[in-house]
Formats: structure tokens, sequence, C-alpha cells
């Protein structure tokens, strides 16, 4: 963790996220308000959105702000970073992961 805001792995966690969800660049600008370009340079970590605009952007990601932000907080709710991490998977990916957690379990009884 470090004491500055991490802006690459806050871009790529975006970038991922946006991804994942199959939505294109200018869709997910629009949704958040912002233009393509912004949206790209803050993938890109090369800026930072102002608060009302990072607000917007987890909004519309659907993900809570800790989850772009983690590589930055020295405090962080492991519960809620998991959840956002699950929530970013497309339902293939969540049942794929459901089938590994219960043979995972079935192996350790």
């Amino acid at each position: 963790m470090a004491d500055a805001l991490d802006l690459p792995m806050m871009g790529e966690r975006l970038r991922a996220c946006r991804q994942t969800r199959k939505q294109t660049m200018k869709e997910f600008a629009k949704l958040c308000g912002i233009s393509e370009r912004y949206l790209a340079d803050i993938e890109r970590g090369l800026k930072a959105p102002k608060l009302e605009t990072f607000v917007k952007i987890a909004n519309a990601a659907k993900i809570s702000p800790e989850y772009l932000l983690q590589d930055s907080l020295t405090t962080l709710d492991s519960g809620s970073l998991v959840q956002n991490a699950l929530n970013v998977l497309s339902s293939k990916q969540k049942e794929i992961l459901q089938d590994f957690i219960i043979q995972l379990a079935t192996s350790i009884k």
C-alpha cells in the first residue's frame, strides 16, 4: 500500500471492469458523463478524475471506490473488496468460480 494515489492501478482496474462488462469506451464514458478521451487518460493512469467524476465512474461501474483505490488506501474492508471483485465478473466467470469453490470445499472435507 502506498502513501500516494496509484493512478495506473486505478486505471487498470477500471479498464478491466469496463472490458469484463463488454462496454466500449464510448458507452462507458457516456454513462459517466465524460469524454472518451478523458476516460482513456484515466484508464492509462495519466489523469486523476475530480471527486464528482470519480463517484460517477464508481456508480456507473457498479463498484465501490475502495475497489478502484485499493492500492492507494492503508485501511481496507476486505469483504467489500471481494464483493466488488465478484461484481466485475461476467455470469460465466461467476459460474466457473462457483464450481471451483464447490470442488475445493468438497476436496477439503
